[in-house]
Formats: structure tokens, sequence, C-alpha cells
């Protein structure tokens, strides 16, 4: 059996010949189009037909195959709380907010991103305004200031950059500061849907207006979820310190020989300061392999990386309002960027290529903004790779566009758009199923909607029942491709917040209440199955973190009857003990120890006072024999701010060399911990 499941290119290897290299990619597409094992011969077949099935099979199975596989205790280091981490620079991985802004003749709209200060308080880091009507027409960044009360540089206004997203003003009497050369432009609020709106230039006061008014306020697709890409050289070999790398988007605006937006590290089994036993790719931490100020754009969620990994795919989002698709082949030759606030442009002084394609449904008189990840489907020729993607717009109720993009992954023609379909409401990340060929997504009205590709023109859009009711959560459905199911996640139906499972045709559905309804949070963000749903022997259990009373992040694990989700089956324990936002989970099982890990975590109040501090931090779960206990004593490291989605690399008894990478939502640092004590 293992003969059959190890790929065709495998069998040199139990032929005893020499085996081609095989790479392998772990990105966030891992957690969301699954293959479960299955005793039916022809549903196993069908999978290995699919290059998905096996770079996940790879992920998953590296004890029944790899012929330097060893079974042993993992090689760990004496060292304190983490084997390493990087700063990113001025980057935050809160939620991005967009607004619209009307008082009359002022209006405007814009994009902010944020840091998380709890108890539903926001401070604005990073963004824009772009006012439409009225004085001073034009975009002016958002000067970074507060949560205390800041003069603005002309001494012309106070602020303070806070926001309030679940009040009515979303502002307080500080507000937030815009500037351009020589004009300020603040904007605050007074009392429930009355606001101010004044401008200062060199000449002194400008507009002065406070009346009613309007400042809507919409938690952008994606929740600030992004996630960092591995990138393995071989997985038929020792982990490699020069080829093995992980690659970052970070939500920045870039600039040459400053602030990068993509950035790539290698050396990555290494630690920073002594260790014994010695890790694999010494005690100097990692190496910048590549960093670039990719256009002029943030690159607000994750990267792809092409299977040879020569390539990067990922959205950069402007905060004009329009997007782009980006295949970025990285530099070989030249200065190609030395850290992550020492940016290269691609193509200036180094060999990299850096391809974009506008987000567009008619060339550019459309600007849709995209803070979402796009989905590549793999070939067994990287040169057929397509990928989806999907762009949004807040306006009037909110609507958008779904994308196929050709040619991705191509040392031959361009990447194109093949087709656009329109979408009428907001949609989240696509996810691809290469059983039915039908794109997934979830949207802002409460639906599981999707498109069924047939290689020919543009398909129509198949919307699902409405199963939430109002939410406006717009997380990425998560696909049992085996067994043709799809499960999605639901802030709000009103009620409760949901976790829900249909047949790929939409037929039906069940659905499992996971807290109460919140819309200060977008979560649940998607969910994981243990080792016994993959490996289909035990009991099966599928883990999110829910929003327990509404605002508390909760563990909850629910059983199946069947292939079918019992409701009744269901068990929770909190992860926090206050208001705080959750964690993407990542289950990985560790043949190597025989640990099924569930990763978690929150971004304040950590349950995990004795290990984690009483902040944001990132959880190690045992859930090898069901589930676990949570609670001060738990496994955990420190995360300022929570953590954004969490990735696995190896199974392997090489010291340093079978961690998580994540990065910290408050300080910007890319963070490698082991997955055994998250040390």
């Amino acid at each position: 059996m293992v003969a059959a499941l190890a790929l065709g290119l495998t069998a040199q290897v139990l032929l005893g010949e020499r085996a081609p290299r095989l790479s392998v990619v772990s990105n966030w597409t891992h957690h969301h189009a699954l293959y479960p094992d299955s005793r039916e011969a022809s549903l196993m077949a069908r999978n290995q037909k699919q290059p998905g099935w096996s770079e996940a099979w790879l992920l998953r199975h590296q004890a029944d195959w790899w012929t330097r596989y060893r079974r042993g205790r993992v090689k760990k280091g004496s060292g304190s709380s983490r084997d390493w981490s990087v700063p990113l620079g001025a980057a935050t991985f809160g939620p991005i907010f967009d607004f619209t802004f009307s008082l009359p003749p002022q209006s405007a709209f814009g994009s902010l991103n944020t840091a998380d200060q709890g108890n539903g308080q926001f401070l604005a880091t990073a963004g824009s305004v772009t006012v439409t009507t009225g004085s001073d027409q034009g975009t002016f960044p958002l000067l970074p200031g507060g949560p205390g009360v800041t003069t603005s540089p002309m001494g012309a206004f106070i602020y303070d950059n806070l926001l309030y997203f679940m009040t009515n003003p979303p502002l307080d009497v500080d507000g937030l500061l815009f500037t351009g050369p020589g004009v300020e432009v603040n904007i605050w609020g007074n009392s429930p849907d009355n606001y101010s709106f004044y401008d200062h230039t060199n000449a002194g006061y400008g507009a002065q207006l406070t009346g009613n008014g309007t400042l809507t306020l919409n938690v952008a697709p994606g929740g600030g979820q992004s996630y960092p890409a591995k990138y393995v050289f071989d997985v038929t070999a020792a982990p490699n310190c020069a080829s093995d790398f992980v690659v970052m988007g970070i939500p920045a605006d870039p600039a040459a020989g400053g602030q990068a937006n993509i950035v790539g590290w290698n050396n990555l089994y290494s630690s920073q300061g002594p260790s014994n036993p010695a890790p694999l790719c010494g005690t100097a931490g990692p190496s910048v392999v590549f960093a670039y100020a990719s256009g002029t754009g943030q690159v607000p969620n994750a990267v792809t990386v092409s299977q040879n990994g020569s390539q990067v795919a990922y959205i950069e989002n402007l905060s004009s309002g329009s997007s782009y698709f980006h295949v970025l082949t990285i530099g070989t030759t030249g200065s190609n960027g030395t850290g992550a606030t020492a940016a290269a442009t691609p193509g200036a002084g180094n060999n990299a290529v850096d391809q974009a394609v506008l987000l567009s449904p008619d060339g550019g008189m459309t600007n849709q903004s995209s803070t979402n990840a796009p989905y590549i489907v793999y070939t067994y020729n990287d040169s057929s790779d397509v990928a989806y993607a999907t762009t949004y717009s807040s306006a009037s109720g909110g609507s958008g566009y779904l994308y196929k993009i050709v040619n991705v992954f191509s040392s031959g023609p361009a990447p194109s758009i093949a087709w656009s379909v329109a979408i009428d409401a907001i949609p989240s990340s696509p996810i691809f199923d290469p059983v039915s060929n039908q794109v997934f997504f979830t949207d802002s009205n409460g639906r599981i909607d999707y498109v069924t590709d047939t290689g020919g023109p543009a398909p129509p859009v198949v919307y699902g029942p409405v199963l939430a009711n109002g939410t406006t959560s717009v997380n990425p459905v998560t696909l049992d491709i085996t067994n043709q199911m799809v499960y999605a996640t639901f802030n709000s139906d009103g009620t409760n917040a949901l976790l829900v499972q249909a047949p790929a045709n939409l037929a039906s559905s069940i659905s499992v209440p996971v807290g109460a309804a919140s819309n200060l949070y977008t979560g649940p963000y998607g969910i994981a199955f243990n080792y016994a749903w993959f490996s289909g022997s035990g009991t099966p259990m599928v883990y999110l973190a829910g929003t327990g009373t509404g605002t508390l992040p909760t563990l909850y694990g629910i059983g199946f009857t069947g292939s079918l989700l019992n409701p009744a089956n269901v068990t929770s324990t909190a992860l926090a003990t206050g208001m705080a936002d959750s964690v993407p989970v990542t289950e990985f099982y560790n043949a190597l120890l025989g640990k099924d890990f569930l990763f978690a975590g929150v971004t304040a109040n950590c349950i995990a006072t004795t290990n984690g501090g009483a902040g944001g931090c990132v959880m190690s779960l045992d859930i090898t024999n069901g589930f676990p206990a949570v609670n001060a004593n738990s496994i955990a490291l420190a995360a300022a701010g929570g953590a954004s989605g969490i990735i696995v690399d190896n199974d392997s008894s090489q010291t340093e060399a079978a961690s998580i990478y994540y990065v910290t939502k408050t300080g910007a640092t890319l963070v490698k911990a082991t997955q055994s004590a998250l040390n």
C-alpha cells in the first residue's frame, strides 16, 4: 500500500534507485484543501492524480516513505523561549479597516492598518484617506501617533488615531490625522453620527465642518490573518540550510532601500545564541535571502511559492483602492536586499523579475481592493499553473469579483487574466476543488458560493443559501476533497458563531454553534482536523477557536457521526481569561514523536500564564489522546498582540528542524519555535 501511496515519483526509491529531487511547499492552502485517507481505493486513486494531493501527502507522511527517516528523540538545544525571531520593520498584522466618510461637502474613503488595543479599541498604525469632494481633494497618508494624545507637526490639531469598531461614532474627539505636503487633515467624532472635518495648511485653517454625517468602518476580508510560506528543497534528503527558506508578505508600504513588503530567509534550522547540541544551521539565526520593495502597496495576506522554489505569488493592495496579482522570480545575481528595512527593487541591480497583473474586470476603469490571498492550482508542469483571486469594494453594501489567472509560474508568457466574474457581495479568498472543478468562497451575505471552471469562458456564480444572516465575516472555506465536503465558519448568524458542513453541491448543511455571535472580530478563522480524521483510524474530531461568550476565545472540539458533524458531540474550553481575538488553529502529526499537535493562540489575556504570560500567546496542545486540557500550565510562548496564521515545516530528528513559524501582530517579528515544547 505504501508503494501505491508514495507517488510514481518515488518508485525509484522503492526499487533502490536514485530518486529525483522532491520539493514541497507548506503554506496557507494546506489548511484549506485537505486530502484525508480513505479505505476506498477508487477515491485514493482519484486523489493521487492531483499535484495538490502530492504536496499534502508528502507533508503528512514522511515516516511512511522517506528512506532517511529515523524514529527517535527530536534533538533540541537548550534555548529558552524560542529558536529565533527577526523584525519585519514598520508593519502591524491586525485587522485592516476600510472606511467611508461623508459630511457635505466633504466625502472621502480610505483604509487603515490597525493594532488591537483590547476592549474593542484599535490603533490605526498606517493607511490613507482619499478626499473625493470638497476641499483638499487627493490622497493623504495617515500620520502615525497615539494611542496617547499627540500634537500634529504644525501644532494645529491633537489626535490619537484610535478606532472603536462597535460604537457610534467609531472615532473619539481626537480622531485621525492625515498629512500631505503643507497640509494636515483631521477627522474626528463628536457624538453619534456627528463628525468634524478640519484641514490646516501653511496659510492657516481651511475647511472647518462639524455636523451630521456618516463614517462607516468595515473589516477588510482576510481579517489580518496572514501566513508565512515554507519551501523545502528536497524532502528525500536532510533539511537544507541554504536552499530551504521561509517567505513572508508584509502589510507595509514599500520603499527602495527601506521597508520591504516581501522577504525570504534561509538558514532556518538555527538558533540565536549558544545551544547544546549545536543546531544544524548554526547559532547566528536565519539569513535574508531576498527583501524586495515590490510595487507601491502592501502585501497584506499569504504568499505561495512555486514547486521549484524559484517564484513567489501574492497580491499587492494599494491605498488608492486598487490591487495587483504578482509573480516574482527571485533574483540570483546582484543585490536582492539585505533586510526587512533594507529592500531592493526587483530588476534594479539584480536579475529578479516582478510581473504584475492589475485585478480589474475592465482593465482599470473599476478599482478593486484585495486583502485576500490567491489560490494557486499546482500542476505537474509549472508553466500550466493557474491562480484564482478575489477582489472587493465596500461601496453600496459590498460586491466583488473572482478572477482566473493563467501562466502563473511560467518561464514563457506573462501571467494574465483569463476571465473575471462579478459577485454580489464581498468574497473571501477562493479555494479550488480539483474533483468538481469548483472554486468555493464565502461572502458577506453569509453564504457559501462557487463557480465551476470548465476551462472555457467566465462561468456563472452559484450562490448558496444564506447560512448566517447578516454576517460580515468572509473567511475561506475548508475542503475535504476526498469526501467532497465543504466547511465554513461565520462570526454571526444573529445569535451564534457557526461551523457549517455541506456537501460540494450545497444541497444540505449542518450548522454547529461555536459561541455567541460577535461582530467585533471576524473569526473563527478556519478549522483543523486531528490525525484520526486524516488517517481513518481512531476517533475523528475537528477543532476551531470559537467565540465563547462573544469576545472570549474558546477552543471547540466537535465529533462526527459517520462522515457528518455531530452537534451533540461538542467539547469546549477557554483559551483566554478575558476579551481577545483568536489565532487560526493549526494541526500537525509528528510521527517521529508519535504526537498530534494543535497550535492555537490569542491576542491578549492568554490563559497559559505560567509559560506564555498574560498577554497574547501561541500554545502547543497535545491532542494525541483527545480533547486537551488548557490551563495556566499549558505550553505557550508570549506573542505580542497575538500571532498570524501558523505553518509547520519538517518532521525531523535534526536539531531545530521540526518547527512552526508565525509573525507577532504587535512588533511584527517572524518567529520560529519547535513543535514539541515551543522553545
